[in-house]
């Protein structure tokens, strides 16, 4: 006899979706419960003899038994959009296992089971994590369920049942009927439990015999059983699973065809379930003979004639990939791979790299035809050097995969992409043409056309020239700088040492505690923490201290930015070349490295006068700074449309002040500085969906004042407050959020158990729609920036963007109209519902430029 395997898909998904923390994929769709209905279906193919398989859905239409007591079922919330989104890929995979669904309107899923459990053919074995379906047990049907959410199973026979509850199996209806079954809302008998039910019915056997002895049962017992008599009857009708379905299906088609093709291996990839996919015995072919099926042709082009053959079909069947490594890979299909062999040595066979650069450098700059490449700044770096403008539609693979991953980190490597893929590790151009095809097709699906085309994909070439152009620094400030911050170090290091009595490393946390709390027996309150509040507690108690916060500033200052500087900076033209990182970041903002210029010091006086050394590259040139104002403010005052945020911005009003006067409930014109700062601080915190604890840190006050602080702020902005909850609603029911250009941002932290962690989650729904929009915006910015100036054929740059703030580089004889290309093209930008404002300030260097 076949073992014929009944799964309950809506109640294992269910289980599984809350067993398992929620996992995304790299396109940011939900997979937790789909990954942990595979587990479980997978282990049971592999250790148990499965012939027949078949999943049996619940739809969302009404059954009978809505119609029988409308509040059937009626407790019941709707099912979660993270579970709601898997379902479709649930079947899909079902699908691609060649595993049959059944659903059918009017009936549950359990009626569907229970009407293929009569089948007296097969061993008929139900998978649920149902109670109800234990009435369906017989000697010929087992009943499985899923217990601890989806890690342990239970295997309830005829045998089993009686054990557990000392009836036959189709009793469970009748103890259903009496305690009721609080998770189908079927009422059952009020203040009857399972242990009453169950000593009920073995004694009396059936509900229809406990009332036909009724007056044998005395007490508040009979009183309750009486009372609800009509309620009982409905309950066990309600509880009844009807095995009389008109379905009609051949069960040669629940035939189990296993292991499974390379189709199941293609979606275990896409979603990320490694640990499945790694589990050779799952699969018809190992994953080696899945990327051995994948290996496309190789040509290996050792010829000028093969070259010339291969660049003349390129010219007519494009786009192409191109990648280079030790050799260069390229190919117009996901089933072909080039590869141009190069000399690794004098004596081996192939082309110099130059030589091949310069038989590739019509087709790499022809504007006509399209290129698929690998992270194309750095290329275009590297080409330049071989006098190459790479020139045409281009599509990046990591830029694609840094927007689709919503948030979550692209691909650092070909190599990388191949193993996500399922690919040979050398059959790099053609998996990069298989990635193409798949991303632009997703970019186009989650409505990303114009951030990929209209901002990220022409912001490359902006970065490319700032980074190629650099900043300019003073050199003899920058070395006497050093030399000086070097002198005070030693100084300050020697006085530290004669305080302590002995010799120390003052740059080890570990030792410098020894010396503070064992040696000099200053107050331990912090577990030998030796961080900055802990010294500046201490501040008054011993001299050592202020020279360890003394000597702590200026070696940071010194290694941090001085000797980074000194590093990097070309000593012949005094320039350093940042590096700009546009796929790091989770709301879409700019990262600078090697060095980092975005975090040039601005708030301590001795930090702000290492801005003195940023200087202009031109003889009597400027230093000039645009910088939006109160963008986030701006654009909370868009998204939300709140009226009198809307007013302010419209009619020039100060906001941190008209939020002072609401808040405080005073005239504007009795405003104070503390109360303005306060307020700023309230203003910007709204943003950031600061607590009152955080807001009480901020502005030294009490958590009281500081929540009535916040409460009078969505008293006087109250749509702003409507605008952060549905914000917050947005990304629970989605899985996301997003900006105005459709940048997404997977948060996954809104669905967790951890409190700190949900609350991170719901800050971020907060910020990110205003963050990545002024990101975006920004953006935009400096691309119509940058064409402007090439179209006006400048001499001034743009080179530095900090946040909301942009540096260009201006010769003298321009900064009239530089001034004015900055202020149009920032604030009109793009149309909102308040204005956009910048402010625009001009110095010898980017100290003077910000004062």
């Amino acid at each position: 006899m076949e073992n014929f395997f009944i799964i309950d898909g809506n109640s294992l998904i269910n289980r599984a979706f809350y067993a398992l923390p929620l996992l995304t994929n790299k396109d940011g769709e939900y997979s937790n419960a789909v990954y942990g209905f595979c587990n479980i279906l997978t282990k049971l193919i592999t250790e148990n003899k499965v012939d027949k398989v078949l999943v049996a859905f619940d739809l969302k239409a009404k059954t009978f038994r809505h119609l029988m007591y409308a509040d059937y079922k009626a407790q019941r919330k709707g099912m979660p959009q993270e579970l709601a989104s898997q379902m479709p890929i649930l079947k899909e995979m079902l699908k691609l296992m060649q595993i049959p669904i059944l659903e059918l309107e009017g009936y549950e899923a359990d009626d569907i089971i229970g009407t293929l459990a009569q089948n007296k053919s097969t061993k008929n074995y139900i998978i649920t994590g149902d109670k109800d379906s234990l009435q369906l047990i017989n000697d010929n049907t087992e009943v499985w369920l899923t217990r601890k959410g989806i890690s342990e199973i239970e295997k309830f026979d005829k045998e089993h049942f009686v054990e557990v509850y000392g009836l036959n199996p189709i009793k469970m209806i009748d103890l259903k009927a009496l305690m009721g079954d609080s998770s189908d809302n079927i009422p059952g008998v009020k203040g009857i439990g399972e242990k009453t039910a169950l000593n009920l019915l073995h004694e009396y056997n059936s509900v229809e015999n406990i009332y036909n002895n009724i007056n044998e049962i005395k007490g508040k017992l009979q009183e309750k059983l009486i009372s609800d008599k009509e309620m009982c009857f409905l309950s066990k009708t309600l509880a009844t699973i009807n095995t009389l379905v008109p379905i009609e299906f051949d069960l040669n088609k629940a035939n189990l065809s296993f292991p499974f093709n390379n189709n199941v291996a293609e979606f275990f990839n896409k979603y990320q379930f490694k640990t499945l996919l790694n589990k050779a015995n799952l699969f018809a072919e190992s994953i080696v003979s899945i990327q051995e099926n994948r290996k496309v042709k190789v040509n290996e082009i050792k010829t000028k004639q093969e070259i010339d053959q291969l660049l003349n079909d390129l010219r007519n069947n494009y786009p192409f990939t191109i990648y280079f490594d030790s050799n260069i890979h390229i190919s117009n299909s996901a089933y072909e791979e080039n590869i141009i062999i190069l000399k690794q040595d004098l004596l081996s066979e192939g082309f110099s790299y130059e030589e091949i650069l310069k038989i590739l450098k019509p087709i790499l700059e022809n504007k006509n035809i399209e290129k698929i490449l690998f992270e194309i700044k750095p290329l275009k770096h590297n080409l330049e050097e071989y006098n190459i403008n790479l020139n045409g539609e281009i599509f990046d693979i990591v830029l694609a995969d840094y927007l689709l991953k919503s948030g979550k980190k692209p691909v650092k490597n070909v190599l990388e992409l191949c193993e996500e893929l399922l690919f040979d590790k050398n059959n790099i151009a053609s998996c990069m043409f298989f990635a193409y095809k798949h991303f632009k097709s997703s970019i186009d699906k989650k409505d990303m056309t114009v951030l990929y085309n209209n901002i990220e994909f022409p912001l490359i070439n902006v970065l490319y020239s700032m980074e190629k152009y650099g900043f300019k620094l003073d050199y003899n400030t920058l070395l006497l700088l050093n030399s000086e911050y070097e002198e005070e170090l030693k100084r300050l290091n020697n006085q530290i040492i004669e305080l302590a009595g002995e010799n120390f490393n003052v740059n080890s946390p570990k030792q410098l505690a020894d010396i503070l709390f064992s040696k000099l027996n200053l107050p331990n309150k912090a577990k030998n923490s030796t961080n900055i509040e802990v010294l500046e507690s201490l501040s008054n108690i011993h001299p050592i201290i202020n020279l360890i916060i003394r000597y702590r500033k200026i070696n940071k200052l010194n290694s941090t930015y001085i000797v980074s500087y000194l590093e990097k900076i070309d000593k012949n033209t005094h320039l350093v070349h940042t590096v700009f990182n546009q796929m790091l970041t989770q709301t879409g903002r700019l990262s600078s490295t090697e060095p980092n210029l975005q975090n040039i010091p601005i708030r301590e006086e001795e930090g702000r006068n290492l801005r003195k050394i940023f200087i202009s590259s031109f003889e009597n040139g400027k230093i000039i700074s645009a910088d939006y104002s109160q963008i986030e403010l701006r654009l909370l005052a868009h998204f939300s449309e709140d009226d009198k945020l809307i007013y302010a911005f419209n009619n020039n009003v100060d906001i941190h002040q008209d939020t002072a006067s609401k808040i405080f409930n005073v005239p504007l014109e009795f405003v104070n500085n503390d109360m303005r700062r306060r307020a700023k601080a309230v203003n910007f915190g709204i943003i950031y969906g600061i607590s009152d604890y955080g807001l009480s840190q901020s502005i030294h006050s009490t958590r009281k004042e500081a929540k009535e602080f916040i409460e009078r702020y969505f008293i006087s902005y109250p749509k702003v407050k409507k605008y952060m909850n549905s914000s917050i609603e947005f990304a629970k029911n989605n899985g996301f959020v997003k900006s105005l250009y459709n940048r997404r941002r997977v948060i996954d932290e809104l669905n967790s158990n951890n409190y700190n962690l949900k609350q991170f989650g719901e800050r971020v729904a907060l910020n990110m729609p205003l963050q990545g929009t002024a990101s975006d915006i920004i953006k935009l910015a400096m691309i119509q920036i940058y064409d402007e100036f090439k179209k006006l054929n400048l001499k001034s740059k743009l080179i530095l963007q900090i946040h909301d703030e942009l540096i260009v580089d201006a010769e003298s004889s321009e900064i009239e109209i530089i001034k004015k290309i900055l202020k149009e093209k920032m604030e009109n930008v793009v149309k909102l519902l308040i204005p956009l404002e910048v402010n625009i300030s001009v110095g010898d260097s980017l100290f003077d430029a910000k004062e």
